[in-house]
């Protein structure tokens, strides 16, 4: 048969399986009749959606990783990601060659969008046949027609959670900061969030592949919190979680993650709570700076507030160690010094003293000392540093110093 007359037959089975409630599946069966070889269908979370079942390719190990998994471990993904396969997914407007150590097959690949955004890709593998010139050109009309029927009344509710993602994607991007769209958007979407919202960061990558995949976080991270929408972003784990009550919320619905992610060896960093949905930017890049400080000043733990961070996150914006320490006020070397020569515990009980909020009782708890004691010490401590600790703004340069040690680590006496 001519080809031209082949192809303007099987586009003519497109045609009439796209009109009907054939499915996915059947669109998959045909195109492996057009193209001859197997092919998978892959979102952008690196999970399975649909494959060609007619043929049996078992010694490709990437083949068979995504068959028996049904998803790329998080170990394969990285490499994806590091070798930019999926940057250049996303830049290439047509199919293109791929091959890589791990496949002993080429591959042509190509991405499926719905609504202009990437939400999975086509990977061909030559296993039955070499490939020809015209396999682009039929994978590109394939990818169009797995679009459409993804876009479809049977996939809604996987297409919904793609708009939703989409939406997410335009919000971390900065692409959206117009209140009025953002709650157009919200409208069509039908999403609705809670007053409060807080993006939450998860660095995947100590993630133990033999236990976990990123199909599976995501699963499981929606299931920790009643309201959020969580995201692939950026090699992190992203999520956007809304609730009424901040305190509950970090003190109640947050428990049940903390121990998920200790357990996953897994970290995460939460930006400051808002409400404004146009700051999802800002917020985003708290929760990446929390968790970068995090690893550096508390590395056995494993959730980080952006609060607890602020000072550090200011020092760290001049990061040269030299330049920061200039910053430390001479009065507290002077203390440190003192406590060094004399043995004494001056600078300790003074940053403890500044944590309390200057409450005389609860520094004197906290230290184990009579209240006495600490109104002993702290004379003294006027003293030494020669400064009035009325003036807040003494006080306020004096903390930074401490905080300023504590990011250099640099150990009190």
């Amino acid at each position: 048969m001519d080809q031209n007359l082949l192809h303007s037959d099987y586009s003519l089975r497109l045609i009439k399986m796209l009109s009907k409630e054939s499915g996915l599946q059947a669109l998959v069966d045909l195109g492996y009749e057009l193209l001859g070889n197997p092919f998978t269908i892959t979102d952008f979370s690196v999970k399975l959606l649909s494959y060609t079942g007619e043929t049996s390719v078992t010694d490709d190990p990437v083949w068979n990783e995504l068959m028996l998994k049904k998803n790329f471990n998080f170990q394969t993904y990285s490499y994806y990601v590091k070798s930019k396969l999926f940057e250049q997914i996303t830049n290439n407007e047509v199919p293109f060659d791929w091959m890589d150590p791990y496949c002993k097959y080429p591959r042509i690949i190509n991405k499926i969008c719905i609504n202009s955004r990437n939400v999975a890709f086509m990977a061909v593998c030559a296993h039955e046949r070499d490939f020809k010139e015209s396999d682009k050109e039929i994978i590109s009309i394939l990818c169009d027609a797995f679009s459409i029927e993804l876009q479809k009344n049977k996939y809604s509710h996987y297409s919904q959670g793609l708009l939703h993602q989409s939406f997410l994607y335009d919000l971390l991007d900065g692409k959206l900061e117009d209140e009025l769209v953002i709650d157009e958007r919200m409208r069509i979407l039908s999403l609705k969030l809670k007053k409060r919202l807080s993006l939450i960061s998860m660095d995947i990558e100590n993630l133990d592949p033999s236990k976990s995949t990123l199909p599976f976080m995501r699963h499981e991270v929606e299931n920790k919190f009643a309201n959020a929408k969580v995201v692939i972003y950026d090699r992190n784990v992203v999520i956007l979680a809304s609730y009424e009550n901040e305190r509950h919320f970090l003190e109640v619905e947050t428990k049940s993650f903390k121990d998920f992610i200790e357990n996953n060896n897994i970290k995460a960093g939460i930006s400051r709570s808002f409400s404004n949905l146009a700051e999802v930017r800002e917020r985003y890049l708290e929760s990446v700076e929390a968790l970068k400080l995090g690893n550096i000043l508390k590395k056995d733990s494993h959730f980080f507030r952006y609060e607890d961070y602020l000072f550090f996150a200011l020092i760290n914006v001049n990061a040269d160690n030299k330049k920061i320490q200039k910053f430390i006020h001479p009065s507290l070397i002077k203390l440190i010094e003192y406590d060094k020569k004399s043995r004494t515990d001056y600078a300790r009980s003074f940053y403890t003293y500044l944590r309390k909020f200057k409450n005389v009782k609860d520094t004197s708890d906290s230290l184990n000392i009579h209240r006495n004691t600490m109104f002993h010490r702290l004379e003294k401590i006027e003293e030494i540093l020669n400064v009035d600790l009325n003036n807040g703004d003494v006080l306020f340069e004096l903390y930074l110093s401490y905080k300023i040690l504590e990011f250099l680590k640099i150990n009190l006496p």
